[in-house]
């Protein structure tokens, strides 16, 4: 009997210790859910097993470098000695390494750029069967730098523009589209760097490469270098009709290259699209560009990005009624209405909103006088 008395109280004392655990783990977890998450260090597995002791205090979740490398130490410091919990200051040793750590990584664009600069004033002395990777790498890093204004501003401050006419003109194709990768890169939306650009004379170098450049990268790029410098600046419309540019636009539109056309395309239909430009739209239509574009639209091989720019070209030069254009669109020999109406219908297949609206604007624009005329007939 007294056993059995002893049974029942060790049972009963199990069953307090059982509540009690669960009571516990119950708080815990109400805890748990009313704070916000924290990053934890690791436990052992002798914590895990030991339910009775308290957990350790954990570290709070780092907001900044400091902090992130203070959780790293603590958290280290926990794997490998479990019951060390609290954090020793750092010794003079330690704190200079950290110092020159944070230190490496901060970087002095200016200091970088000069260097660069520096490195690309001997690509003139580059022969053809050098290696130009040196200089390869120094314009993409002054590219990384430079997509920011101020920096750009700053790039042509320290005389950076003055490698541009070296590089443009090097024996090897990977430092011509780079640097006219970089020249686009610092003019766009930037109306001081296109400036300077213009000034500089590097126009016509451009119209040239993107003309006649052997490379095909060397041509797409420096096409990008133009539009970057045409777009939103008046006075570079002006260098385009000086250097014959809109003649290099409508040899650009009519090329193989896709990526070429595409950006020519995109040019011409921003270019067509603006407001109180009916000079420039005028000069376009007597170099024979709807013609063009009307004749391109009947290809079958012509990618969306490219039919879409074409349409839009002739959306610009219509707009407002403008008869010359509306003139030139409804030559019979042109067929653009029945090309059109292929359009449309292909557009509505493809499910392209954005070009079956642009085919139905230029078909009400251009031959609504002729439907109304049918229809009387």
């Amino acid at each position: 009997m007294g056993a059995s008395h002893a049974g029942k109280q060790t049972r009963n004392m199990n069953s307090k210790n059982s509540q009690s655990d669960n009571s516990t783990t119950g708080q815990e977890n109400a805890s748990s859910s009313a704070r916000p998450l924290s990053i934890e260090a690791p436990r052992s597995q002798n914590q895990n097993q030991s339910s009775g002791q308290p957990l350790p205090v954990q570290p709070r979740q780092p907001s900044n470098l400091p902090g992130l490398l203070r959780f790293a130490m603590e958290a280290t410091r926990a794997e490998d000695a479990p019951h060390e919990s609290y954090v020793q200051p750092l010794d003079e040793e330690r704190k200079k390494f950290l110092s020159e750590a944070l230190a490496s990584m901060t970087v002095n664009v200016i200091e970088e750029l000069h260097k660069c600069v520096k490195t690309l004033q001997n690509v003139i002395d580059l022969r053809p069967d050098d290696d130009p990777s040196e200089y390869e790498a120094a314009i993409e890093t002054m590219s990384d730098f430079c997509d920011n204004a101020d920096i750009a501003n700053d790039f042509y401050k320290i005389g950076g523009f003055s490698i541009f006419g070296p590089c443009l003109n090097s024996p090897h194709s990977g430092i011509r589209w780079r640097i006219a990768n970089l020249i686009a890169e610092l003019t766009q939306n930037n109306p001081f760097c296109q400036e300077k650009v213009l000034e500089a004379g590097y126009m016509p170098i451009l119209l040239n490469m993107v003309d006649s450049d052997p490379h095909h990268q060397a041509r797409i790029k420096a096409l990008y270098a133009v539009s970057c410098i045409v777009r939103g600046h008046a006075l570079a419309l002006k260098h385009m009709e000086v250097n014959d540019g809109y003649s290099v636009l409508l040899r650009s539109i009519q090329s193989p290259v896709e990526k070429l056309q595409i950006k020519s395309a995109f040019l011409l239909s921003s270019l067509c699209n603006r407001d109180n430009l009916n000079e420039l739209k005028l000069t376009l239509i007597k170099m024979g560009l709807i013609e063009q574009v009307a004749g391109l639209l009947t290809m079958g091989n012509l990618l969306p990005e490219t039919k879409e720019q074409l349409l839009s070209v002739l959306s610009g030069l219509s707009s407002n009624g403008y008869f010359p254009a509306l003139k030139e669109c409804r030559r019979p020999e042109l067929c653009l209405k029945q090309t059109l109406e292929r359009h449309l219908q292909e557009s509505k297949l493809e499910e392209s909103l954005e070009r079956e609206d642009i085919c139905k604007d230029l078909l009400d624009k251009i031959f609504s006088d002729q439907k109304s005329q049918d229809q009387e007939r």
